[in-house]
């Protein structure tokens, strides 16, 4: 029991680390909020997709991956994306409060919380398995928090405007073009390879000093209500149904970590510029991703102890 409290400490402890480093930048008047913002959408454009695709370009296809894993998280996202359509609106009045929470129940911070996980508890570079699931869910995810926050705003989905943000998003690029790499059996020249994997390599770690920097949990009184609601959906309902059918299923390792993520990951940080965009509660949206990634640390503790105690990562 103490090797798996070790082996939990070991997945959280970096990220809380990296995020005091980012609030402790911040405090030093090193970097503000605003100028993080800048980096972030450099991280969501270029560090994240490009980390993305090195994963599933390193991972044979099919290797540490099945069929019903996937059809498990279709299958799952389905029916979260229903319950974050459905439910928020019938629980908080303001639609452009509902929106944010149903984006936040909806869009997980899959890679770079599947990425960091994987690797603590199977070594760096062994993160195929969520890599591979990202080329499925990332693009989900991203096309149904889309729906979330157009049926919203206007009460219908555009799907024009739908496919349009999809094809756009750098994410789903980033896992296509990875994906007819290993499809023609395209290899990259070294020093182009070496220069994705320096830019891969930074990222986790950029990216959790962005959410130190980033987190504000000084004015909640205007949100209380609904930002309570949209933690407990996203962080605590929605693993807890959901990772209990996974294990029943008999998902283990690997897998079942890629699993884990996806339904217990806090909510993305790019949640937040495209709740702006689309005319939903920004400031809610903000919220709620500080929160997510707050709590996170002390629930993927639990998921990640609790399952290595039963040996089943």
């Amino acid at each position: 029991m103490f090797d798996s409290f070790l082996v939990a400490l070991r997945v959280v402890i970096p990220m809380a680390l990296l995020m005091g480093i980012g609030s402790l930048i911040r405090r030093a008047g090193v970097i503000d909020r605003p100028g993080m913002r800048a980096m972030d959408r450099v991280t969501f454009k270029l560090f994240m997709p490009v980390l993305l695709f090195k994963n599933i370009y390193d991972t044979t296809l099919g290797d540490g991956m099945e069929g019903r894993e996937v059809a498990f998280a279709v299958a799952g996202l389905a029916l979260v994306f229903l319950f974050a359509l459905l439910v928020p609106p019938r629980l908080v009045a303001d639609h452009n409060k509902a929106a944010a929470i149903g984006q936040a129940i909806i869009r997980s911070n899959y890679i770079l919380f599947g990425v960091a996980v994987a690797e603590s508890l199977y070594g760096k570079g062994n993160a195929g398995s969520v890599a591979l699931l990202g080329a499925v869910v990332v693009p989900a995810t991203n096309a149904l928090a889309v729906v979330i926050l157009e049926i919203n705003r206007s009460g219908r989905a555009n799907p024009r405007k739908i496919l349009l943000s999809i094809l756009k998003n750098p994410m789903v690029i980033a896992a296509l073009l990875a994906l007819a790499c290993k499809a023609v059996s395209l290899q990259l020249p070294g020093l182009l390879y070496d220069v994705v994997s320096d830019v891969a390599g930074v990222t986790t770690t950029i990216s959790f000093i962005s959410l130190g920097v980033s987190l504000d949990l000084g004015e909640l009184k205007a949100n209380r209500r609904p930002l309570a609601l949209g933690v407990v959906l996203r962080m605590i309902a929605v693993p807890l149904i959901f990772m209990p059918l996974a294990v029943a299923l008999g998902f283990r390792g690997p897998i079942l970590c890629a699993l884990l993520v996806l339904f217990a990951a806090p909510t993305a940080v790019a949640s937040y510029p495209m709740a702006v965009a689309m005319g939903a509660d920004g400031q809610l949206a903000g919220q709620l991703v500080c929160s997510t990634t707050v709590v996170s640390i002390f629930t993927m503790f639990c998921f990640t102890f609790l399952f290595q105690t039963l040996g089943l990562l």
